[in-house]
């Protein structure tokens, strides 16, 4: 040992738990492919809203909706008609917005419990935000599902 060094000891013999070792050990792979793993979510949650053979949306229903309410532009010509196509195009755009920003909260959040759970903290405080967010997601989807339920592309 050098001279001068800083010699840090802990009497805090604490065991981990196989779950904790695991949960830490996920944390760790995930913080370090995190942005991977939301790319590559990004990437497939576009793909299947822009394949129209899918039809696959969190707020599928709505979009027809919202589609039906700006797609009266039939007609227009000139820059008229671009910004008329911007138009038809922002349902779809809102709907994916909205489900990858879902996506990245829950990977974010899962990684973040995984971490909790391996440093043997208390997660009850952890999850008690991302339940919520899901249970009011749940409803809302229920909700957009009874309402629009009879909106088909066709309007």
């Amino acid at each position: 040992m050098k001279k001068g060094a800083i010699l840090l000891v802990s009497n805090n013999s604490v065991r981990r738990t196989q779950t904790q070792v695991l949960a830490k050990a996920l944390a760790a792979i995930g913080r370090k492919y995190q942005h991977h793993i939301n790319a590559a979510g990004t990437a497939t949650i576009i793909v299947m809203q822009t394949m129209p053979s899918y039809g696959w949306g969190l707020f599928d229903s709505a979009q027809v909706a919202m589609t039906c309410m700006f797609g009266g532009a039939g007609g227009i010509t000139g820059g008229a008609a671009a910004a008329a196509t911007s138009i038809k195009a922002l349902p779809a755009v809102i709907n994916a917005t909205i489900t990858v920003l879902l996506f990245v909260y829950f990977v974010a959040s899962g990684l973040k419990v995984a971490n909790g759970i391996g440093d043997g903290q208390e997660v009850t405080q952890m999850v008690q935000q991302p339940i919520g967010v899901f249970f009011v997601i749940l409803v809302l989807w229920i909700a957009q599902s009874i309402l629009f339920s009879g909106v088909t592309a066709a309007c």
